[in-house]
């Protein structure tokens, strides 16, 4: 009789390596996310961190987590769609919105969930998804949900998106999603060829900005301002978990397709909504993004260095 839990049993590579002392995974961090952190007893320093902006420990941060605990408690218990709404999310969707120059936005707990909510309401039978190859896994999964056809074309191969586009021809729905910055190759999506190509054959454009936000841009917006193109991209994700110093996730873009997705999607009607502060957290990060941009410099400086060793 089969076991459901027999590939379990016979999952043992991870243990191997555990046993030859040369795991690289879950090591128990003891200290903030800062440039030194204590892991397992030992001080090291941090060079694999999203903390970009080094907000997670900021005074201002810290002060407006502990403020929103005192008056809001530790968690919603609820999801958005009943009583997990603070005007607190209100206050950060109007600001989220105001940021990227977007006229709705909609936050999520987490950006895996913002990239499945999205895409997997969105997409419907006989629509496609156009991924590039190299997209975060949380695109693909939210893809996959979806009742479209999911269709990937080579990382930042715009003749093999063009040709995908031809074949499809202008008959059904399309959305493009890419990721702005992609983490692991540490290269930019070509946004301006994308929003040429998707406007010629009727196509939508979803940019995941989770590595660009507060990053990239002269104010810090993502990969759409680096190029000057916050008008043409249809919807913009971001994660506060990087630059934002927090977690969660959002989208911005169209009102109607904000609306529609405030009532459609299962992954934000059935989630406990982000917590209180969480959100305060997100809230001042923003407000530091737009009064220090020295951090921005910095950080850009600091990536020149290691890249020219």
């Amino acid at each position: 009789m089969a076991d459901i839990f027999e590939k379990c049993r016979a999952f043992t590579a991870a243990r191997q390596i555990m046993a030859a002392g040369i795991y690289p995974y879950f090591h128990r961090v003891e200290s903030g996310q800062d440039p030194e952190v204590i892991i397992e007893g030992r001080p090291m320093i941090m060079v694999g961190s999203n903390n970009y902006l080094g907000l997670t420990s900021h005074p201002k941060v810290k002060k407006a987590a502990r403020d929103a605990v005192e008056r809001y408690g530790s968690g919603c218990v609820g999801s958005r769609f009943l009583n997990g709404t603070l005007d607190l999310h209100e206050e950060l969707e109007r600001r989220l919105a105001e940021f990227v120059g977007k006229e709705s936005t909609l936050v999520f707990s987490t950006g895996m969930l913002a990239n499945i909510g999205i895409l997997s309401t969105l997409v419907e039978r006989g629509e496609y998804l156009l991924l590039d190859r190299l997209d975060h896994a949380s695109i693909v999964d939210g893809a996959r949900l979806s009742l479209g056809r999911m269709l990937r074309f080579n990382h930042n191969d715009m003749d093999n998106l063009k040709d995908m586009l031809e074949r499809l021809g202008n008959g059904a729905g399309k959305l493009i999603a890419v990721d702005g910055v992609y983490s692991m190759e540490g290269d930019v999506a070509n946004l301006p060829e994308i929003v040429l190509l998707a406007r010629k054959h009727e196509a939508r454009v979803m940019v995941d900005e989770a590595h660009g936000l507060g990053v990239l841009g002269e104010n810090g917006r993502g990969t759409a301002e680096h190029f000057g193109l916050l008008d043409e991209v249809d919807l913009i994700m971001g994660t506060f978990s990087k630059s934002l110093a927090s977690i969660g996730g959002f989208v911005a873009g169209p009102e109607e397709v904000l609306h529609f997705l405030r009532h459609h999607s299962r992954a934000l009607i059935f989630t406990a909504s982000l917590s209180p502060a969480d959100s305060a957290s997100v809230l001042a990060s923003l407000e530091i993004i737009e009064e220090e941009p020295w951090r921005r410099t910095r950080l850009r400086e600091n990536s020149l260095r290691i890249r020219e060793g």
